[in-house]
């Protein structure tokens, strides 16, 4: 077994596809197919199911994969333990966070850590919550800012509180007031993050709790869509009280909503620290840093 087959195997798990997994490659198809074939040789098991259309990974692909990508995270700390020990100052930090914190906080931080080092290269991806500790937690991201899910195996500190908002457009009629009880909701069609991110999941919970059902709810996948649509005044919206500080949208109005819902503790997310790499405990510190000294 080697690591290019694992790393072959660990892209077509994401792709579904023969196809574009060899293009992202750079390899042809046929040749990532006989690795992939030989790997399941190896292993004794069968990794993907194969049809003209698509291509799924098996219980056995899914586990496989999974320790797979954990391998290949030692093999990147090995290499840049080795790489930190002979002073040559290499490697690479991938960073998973929210859509507000990366507009609101990261562009600070990140500049001054590319500055300071500028041989690191970074990736920042915004995904939803759940997402980034999962990457955390196999090792696919080095660090993560966002909510933890409930079992989660991350290590978690807490950076800030941020609570829910109500939101309009500044001609609606509910535009005028500091608060807005969530039954006024029941009057309105809402504009909302999709199923699979933990706001939603906090905002169906506080409408359920408060027994309102709005006239209609769409849905989109980030807040800029969301806050444009309820610029044009036929929507209205619950969204993370910091959105407000990176709307964009001078038209609109943000309002408490009463009763308040919880407030919920946005967390640093990074690996056990024996995983962690040298490169993710510096950018870690100088997140830390940047919220003490918020905080004073």
């Amino acid at each position: 077994m080697d690591f290019r087959r694992l790393r072959y195997l660990i892209r077509v798990g994401e792709e579904r596809s023969f196809t574009r997994a060899a293009r992202s490659l750079n390899v042809s198809q046929p040749t990532l197919s006989q690795q992939i074939q030989d790997l399941e040789a190896e292993l004794g098991v069968t990794l993907f199911t194969r049809t003209a259309h698509k291509v799924e990974p098996t219980e056995a692909g899914l586990l496989t994969i999974d320790c797979a990508r954990r391998v290949m995270a030692e093999a990147e700390r090995l290499r840049e333990a080795v790489l930190e020990y002979r002073g040559l100052k290499r490697g690479r930090l991938g960073i998973g966070v929210t859509q507000t914190f990366n507009a609101l906080y990261l562009p600070g931080i990140v500049t001054a850590f590319a500055r300071d080092y500028p041989a690191i290269d970074l990736e920042i991806l915004e995904l939803a919550n759940d997402e980034i500790d999962a990457g955390v937690e196999a090792g696919a991201l080095h660090l993560g800012v966002g909510l933890p899910r409930a079992h989660t195996r991350s290590r978690a500190e807490p950076l800030y509180a941020d609570t829910l908002m109500f939101v309009c457009a500044r001609g609606h009629r509910l535009a005028g007031a500091e608060s807005v009880p969530a039954a006024r909701i029941a009057e309105e069609s809402i504009a909302l993050l999709g199923h699979g991110f933990r706001t939603r999941a906090a905002v169906d919970d506080y409408l359920s709790e408060a027994a309102v059902t709005p006239l209609r709810v769409i849905a989109f996948n980030t807040f800029a869509a969301i806050l444009n649509v309820v610029a044009s005044g036929d929507y209205v919206s619950i969204v993370p009280a910091d959105v407000r500080h990176v709307s964009g949208v001078a038209a609109l109005h943000f309002a408490r909503l009463e009763p308040g819902p919880d407030s919920r503790t946005i967390c640093l997310l990074s690996a056990p620290q024996e995983r962690a790499t040298p490169a993710a405990a510096c950018f870690a510190a100088r997140i830390r840093d940047y919220f003490a000294a918020t905080a004073r």
